[in-house]
C-alpha cells in the first residue's frame, strides 16, 4: 500500500509539471520556436502523406533493419543479427541461443519488441520472472501485425549485455538536429514495455543537467558512453536530411551499440518554455541547413558511408530492400 501511495505522488507531481508546462506553451506567442509545436506539425504531415498513399520518407528512417545497415556503413557498431523469418510462425523456437531479442522491421515503441532469455528450458521476458510461452508471443506479433501495427520481416538479434542480472542496457537516446545536439535521454527500465518501470534523466550535450523528465529520477548517472554517443550521433545526424531525429545507442560495458532512429518520438513533449524554446531554435536552424543542402542538389534520402550495407544474418549476407545475397 505504501508503494503504491508513493508511486500515485509522484504520479500526480509529474501531471501537475506537465499541465504547467503546456499551458506554458499554449500561451506562448506565435512566432516563437517551440520543439513541441514542430514535431507535433511533423507527426500531422506524416498522417496527410499517409492519407494521399504517399510513404513518408521519414518512415524509411525508422526501419529498423535499414537503419542497422545505415549505421553499420558509418562504422558504428550494430547488434548482432541472429535469424529472419517472414512470419512470426516461422521462428524455430529450439534452435535460438538462450539470449536473443526478436523484433519486428517496423513498429514503435516496444511494440513487436520481445528480450527473452531461456531459463530451465522455458522462455521469460527480460526483467520478468513469469514464464511465457512461445505460441503466445507468435500469437501477439500476428494480432499486432493484422491491425498493421508492425511489419515483417521479423528477426532476432543479440541481447546487448545478455540479460546480466534479469535487466536491460542502460540507453542514451540522442537529439539530433542535422549536425546539432540539442540534448540527450538517458534511460533506464526496469520493467520491459512498462513506462512505470523505466526512469529517465535528461543531460546537455555537454553533460550537464537538462530539463527534466516526467520519469526523471536523479540517481542515474553519465554512463561512459555517453560523449560517445553525443559524437556518433551528431555525426551520423548530419547524414540524415531531415532537422530532427532521435538517435538511440545502447551501452554494452562501456561500448555504443547503435540501437534506433526515430523521427517522430512518441508521448507528449515538454520541456518547459525555456529549452522547448532552445530546442525549437535549434530545429529552425537544422531546417535551414537541410533546405539550404537540398537546394545545392541534395535529396532527402538516407546518406550511407563508405562501409559494407549488406547485414550479415547467420552466416548468410542480406541487404534491406534487396533481400538475401549471394554468399
Amino acid at each position: 500500500m505504501a508503494w503504491r501511495d508513493a508511486k500515485i505522488r509522484d504520479l500526480t507531481a509529474a501531471l501537475s509539471r506537465v499541465e504547467k508546462d503546456l499551458a506554458a506553451q499554449r500561451s506562448g506567442k506565435a512566432d516563437t520556436p517551440s520543439f513541441a509545436r514542430y514535431i507535433y506539425a511533423d507527426r500531422r504531415i506524416n498522417a496527410h502523406l499517409g492519407e494521399r498513399n504517399v510513404p513518408g520518407r521519414s518512415n524509411q528512417i525508422a526501419r529498423k533493419l535499414r537503419a542497422y545497415s545505415f549505421a553499420q556503413s558509418h562504422g558504428v557498431r550494430i547488434p548482432q543479427m541472429l535469424g529472419l523469418w517472414e512470419r512470426p510462425e516461422d521462428i524455430p523456437w529450439d534452435d535460438l541461443p538462450d539470449h536473443i531479442v526478436l523484433k519486428s522491421h517496423t513498429g514503435a515503441a516496444s511494440r513487436g519488441v520481445f528480450p527473452l532469455r531461456r531459463v530451465d528450458g522455458r522462455w521469460t521476458v527480460v526483467t520478468r520472472d513469469e514464464p511465457i510461452e512461445p505460441a503466445e508471443i507468435v500469437t501477439q506479433l500476428a494480432k499486432l501485425l493484422q491491425d498493421g501495427q508492425v511489419g515483417g520481416p521479423f528477426f532476432g538479434q543479440e541481447l546487448i549485455g545478455g540479460g546480466r542480472d534479469n535487466t536491460l542496457p542502460t540507453e542514451v537516446r540522442v537529439f539530433g538536429f542535422y549536425g546539432e545536439v540539442g540534448m540527450a535521454n538517458v534511460r533506464r527500465a526496469t520493467s520491459h514495455g512498462d513506462n512505470a518501470g523505466t526512469k529517465v534523466r535528461r543531460f546537455l550535450e555537454d553533460g550537464t543537467a537538462g530539463p527534466r523528465h516526467p520519469l526523471h529520477d536523479d540517481a542515474i548517472v553519465l554512463p561512459h558512453i555517453f560523449e560517445a554517443a553525443v559524437d556518433i550521433g551528431r555525426r551520423l545526424s548530419t547524414r540524415i536530411q531531415r532537422p530532427f531525429v532521435r538517435i538511440d545507442f545502447l551501452d554494452d560495458d562501456g561500448e555504443v551499440v547503435f540501437g534506433e532512429l526515430t523521427p517522430r518520438p512518441g508521448g507528449p513533449h515538454y520541456f518547459g518554455a525555456e529549452d522547448d524554446l532552445r530546442l525549437g531554435e535549434i530545429w529552425e536552424r537544422a531546417q535551414a541547413r537541410v533546405l539550404n543542402d537540398v537546394i545545392d542538389g541534395s535529396d532527402y534520402s538516407l546518406k550511407f558511408g563508405d562501409g559494407p550495407r549488406e547485414l550479415v544474418i547467420g552466416d548468410r549476407p542480406y541487404l534491406p530492400d534487396q533481400g538475401w545475397l549471394a554468399p
